[in-house]
């Protein structure tokens, strides 16, 4: 089987603003690749989606420049591609960037069309360990006219009418402050009770000192986890953070590559890590991370596209929870993907056993919103 074609679509659409301790969210923005064959099976790849603040629109210029890399390639070889277009590129686009998120996409196509060749889903070609998995709900996001009242209005609605078993809210933003940032912690606790796990996420808005005092505070509320305190790269600072708190520290959003996880892990800076498979090079890199993390008896709950993430969630035996977006954060979510991705009333989601990927775009709805 041989790649004859590659394309780029990009997509943008209005929604509410929201923010978190780093980034403001503006509007929705996906970007899709799709892989075409000789033999008549395409796959598809994205990134974005919900929270994307990354400027996608770039990223056709790098498809553009890997297309003629691609042209003539086994797209079943997905660690081979990985290494010739990443490793083998780093001295002309650099290690990590856009490049690494469009060769996600590229990745991700072509793991579908790994799937779709063999009649199994990429959940099953990842190792299948896990049948469904826990989900928590990203949201508690700053926006404008939210206050206390409104966050825990919000978590209830997760909590009650979503069946979820742990939610996520935001800290760091540098116009709350340490104090009302504390408040709106002990304000979700007392809104979903004890027996739901709450997860602290600060987007890498803090230094050093501000992790621990937060951290400190946190532990009162019985926070399960410290998600992105710190810049990714300050590993001292991450042992140290972990060395002085209960609270279990989360990372790997946006780390890029095995490297920068293999040195997190040796310096013990995380007891979970989220590495997300459209942030770094994809499935591939993923699993290398997850077989790494496992090593270091360290567990993964994947960031980002819960549909994307789910299939290395669950295909390791070590996933222990999928983020999941729900409409109130994105309402296009509501159609956005088939089939619909759904927590069960335990708080579970159930692998789909299709092959490839197991959800597709809803064309029909994206190409109203089709930019470029």
């Amino acid at each position: 089987m041989k790649i004859t074609h590659v394309t780029s679509e990009v997509f943008e659409w209005d929604r509410p603003a929201i923010w978190n301790g780093n980034h403001l969210y503006g509007p929705g923005r996906l970007h899709k690749v799709t892989v075409f064959t000789d033999e008549g099976l395409t796959g598809v790849g994205w990134n974005g989606g919900t929270a994307a603040e990354r400027p996608l629109g770039l990223m056709p210029g790098y498809v553009d420049y890997f297309r003629p890399l691609l042209i003539g390639r086994d797209p079943l070889d997905t660690a081979g591609l990985a290494v010739d277009l990443g490793e083998k590129q780093i001295k002309i686009l650099g290690p990590a960037g856009l490049n690494t998120q469009v060769l996600a996409a590229v990745n991700i196509a072509c793991w579908d069309i790994k799937g779709k060749a063999a009649g199994k889903s990429v959940h099953q070609l990842l190792g299948g360990a896990q049948s469904r998995i826990r989900t928590y709900i990203a949201g508690g996001y700053y926006a404008e006219g939210k206050g206390i009242p409104e966050l825990q209005d919000e978590l209830r609605y997760n909590v009650e009418e979503l069946c979820s078993t742990a939610v996520k809210i935001k800290i760091g933003d540098s116009n709350a402050g340490f104090d009302l940032d504390v408040k709106r912690v002990e304000a979700a606790r007392d809104a979903i009770g004890p027996d739901v796990d709450l997860m602290v996420d600060a987007n890498c808005a803090l230094d050093l000192e501000s992790s621990i005092r937060f951290a400190r505070a946190l532990e009162a509320y019985g926070v399960y986890w410290f998600e992105e305190p710190m810049p990714i790269h300050d590993y001292d600072e991450h042992r140290r953070l972990a060395e002085s708190t209960s609270v279990k520290i989360a990372t790997g959003e946006n780390g890029y590559t095995a490297a920068h996880f293999r040195t997190l892990l040796e310096h013990e800076g995380a007891s979970i890590l989220n590495v997300d498979v459209t942030i770094c090079p994809g499935y591939d890199t993923a699993l290398q991370i997850a077989n790494e993390a496992r090593v270091h008896n360290v567990t993964i709950a994947p960031h980002g596209c819960q549909e994307l993430q789910l299939p290395l969630a669950a295909g390791v035996p070590h996933g222990e929870f999928l983020e999941y977006y729900p409409t109130e954060v994105d309402p296009l979510r509501a159609d956005m993907f088939h089939p619909v991705l759904r927590p069960d009333a335990d708080g579970y989601v159930t692998l789909p056993d299709r092959p490839g990927i197991g959800f597709e775009l809803n064309m029909d709805l994206l190409n109203r919103y089709r930019v470029a």
